[in-house]
């Protein structure tokens, strides 16, 4: 199996497309976590976006448009925070209580189980929308965390590090991810301030066996006899503990099954010629075969497999319906 070698990523820009249709592309691309309109004033977007470990990071230059989270939070099944910070410009934002005005310098964390509304005004931003475990290990229990300001100078090591990490984003290798969310994690907890609880040690044991999970079970995809007794043993966590560790996820199985998605769609996405056919590229990567790849395949990403094939050699990796496929596969696995 290849290994990764740097991160994914996706870019989009209003400037690529017709006036008449730029909106709309954005708006599909965002379609499944948010509901997007026109704000006051031209419509502009610019966005880089890349997957880290447990983390989406993006750059954003907004103008003209709105982002809201209302009525959708109570089917789509969102359950992690949204990290905003202001470089330029400013955001208009609504969550309970009173209107604010989020001004360049400053942070805040939103939860996407609750209502929220954001317009942006020319305004460049950093956001990480973060895996609510994540936010957890790093500043304990989140259900009071929705709407909280982060501000210098407490903020300000925090935004030194997403802004390296969005300034190397395309060069980052896929192995240096987890220590980089490690990392992630020691820093959002450092914040400091009232709003900021330290971490539940438990919580961070659990976001460091999964991590550990991970590191085993990424080399031994091929691997078709991995169960829970040879994943336990090599990762050196008992049966219950493994089984507590994934059951938000599905189980234990489908992390595995995830874990080998990612691999697939990552392959597909290289559009390398050597790729093998589809009898060996499924056994290679633990399928139990070119049906069950493919099953899987449609039924977590919402497209056949012979559908985003195509659609990768008709268009570029930066065409928006790619990017939006990759986008929604990303927002599925932070759960």
């Amino acid at each position: 199996m290849p290994a990764a070698s740097a991160t994914d990523s996706f870019r989009f820009s209003s400037d690529d497309h017709p006036a008449d249709e730029a909106f709309a592309l954005y708006a599909a691309l965002y379609s499944r976590g948010s509901d997007v309109s026109r704000g006051d004033g031209p419509f502009f977007a610019r966005v880089r976006g890349w997957r880290l470990d447990k983390v989406l990071l993006f750059e954003r230059r907004l103008a003209g448009v709105v982002h809201a989270r209302r009525e959708r939070i109570a089917g789509d099944g969102f359950d992690h925070f949204v990290l905003t910070h202001v470089l330029e410009g400013q955001v208009r934002l609504q969550v309970p209580g009173p209107p604010r005005l989020l001004l360049p310098g400053q942070s805040i964390l939103l939860d996407t189980r609750r209502p929220m509304r954001t317009e942006h005004d020319d305004a460049r931003i950093l956001t990480a929308s973060i895996a609510r475990d994540v936010i957890e290990a790093a500043m304990g229990q989140a259900g009071r965390l929705h709407g909280q300001v982060l501000e210098a100078p407490d903020n300000l090591v925090l935004t030194d590090f997403l802004t390296s990490l969005a300034r190397h984003g395309d060069s980052l290798a896929a192995a240096a991810l987890p220590a980089l969310g490690r990392a992630f994690v020691d820093i959002l907890a450092s914040t400091g301030g009232d709003v900021v609880r330290a971490g539940r040690e438990d919580q961070r044991r659990d976001l460091s066996r999964r991590e550990a999970v991970r590191r085993f079970v990424v080399p031994r995809l091929a691997d078709k006899s991995l169960s829970v007794d040879v994943i336990a043993v090599g990762a050196g966590i008992s049966r219950s503990s493994l089984y507590r560790l994934f059951e938000k996820q599905g189980g234990v199985a489908r992390f595995i099954q995830l874990i080998r998605l990612d691999a697939l769609r990552r392959t597909l996405d290289a559009q390398d010629p050597a790729t093998p056919d589809d009898v060996a590229l499924a056994d290679r990567l633990g399928f139990s075969g070119p049906a069950q790849m493919a099953r899987l395949f449609a039924e977590t990403y919402g497209d056949s497999l012979a559908a985003y094939r195509a659609a990768l050699r008709d268009k570029s990796r930066d065409d928006p319906s790619i990017s939006k496929q990759r986008w929604d596969g990303w927002l599925g696995e932070l759960g």
